[in-house]
């Protein structure tokens, strides 16, 4: 039997972020941002605020960085989460709003750990304005689902936005 890796990080070495895939599942539309200084193309995500919970800073992150107000989206997808003990082993839920993914990296010696939900918005609603921090720069937008993965420039957001898509409508 193999021995699991262990790596112990205290919290002054660690940083937890969050963001979504946001779908209009409507109009089949996934919501990316652009950074302006960068040209970069990614999906909206940042750190996780003092006491705030994993989903309440992946919906409150995308809204700052894009002005959508999202709900997050239940999703047929496999997890490892435990099924409560108030729920019979046969009564597990299909759809849920677990992480869909978790993302590590390091930077500067600091752990950087992102969990991706999915959730949904409706891409006909206006933006709101000035919800970005003071050092963001995002120019936002909605792609056709079937684009989003060539439209993002990173491999990890690529592949992320792929699996949340087909989640939501069925594999390509």
């Amino acid at each position: 039997m193999a021995t699991p890796h262990r790596r112990l990080d205290s919290a002054d070495e660690f940083v937890i972020s969050c963001g979504t895939v946001t779908i209009d599942v409507a109009n089949k539309k996934v919501l990316i941002i652009r950074c302006r200084n960068s040209g970069e193309h990614l999906l909206p995500k940042g750190r996780k605020d003092l006491n705030e919970t994993l989903e309440d800073a992946a919906k409150r992150e995308t809204h700052e960085e894009t002005g959508v107000r999202v709900n997050l989206l239940p999703v047929n997808v496999p997890t490892q989460a435990t099924t409560p003990s108030s729920i019979a082993p046969n009564d597990r839920p299909t759809h849920v709003t677990e992480p869909i993914a978790v993302a590590q990296r390091v930077s500067n010696g600091i752990l950087k750990i992102v969990f991706w939900f999915v959730a949904a918005a409706d891409s006909t609603i206006p933006r709101e304005e000035g919800t970005q921090q003071e050092d963001e720069d995002f120019e936002v937008s909605w792609v056709d689902v079937e684009e989003v993965g060539d439209s993002l420039s990173f491999a990890d957001d690529q592949r992320i936005a792929r699996e949340a898509c087909a989640a939501v409508f069925g594999p390509e």
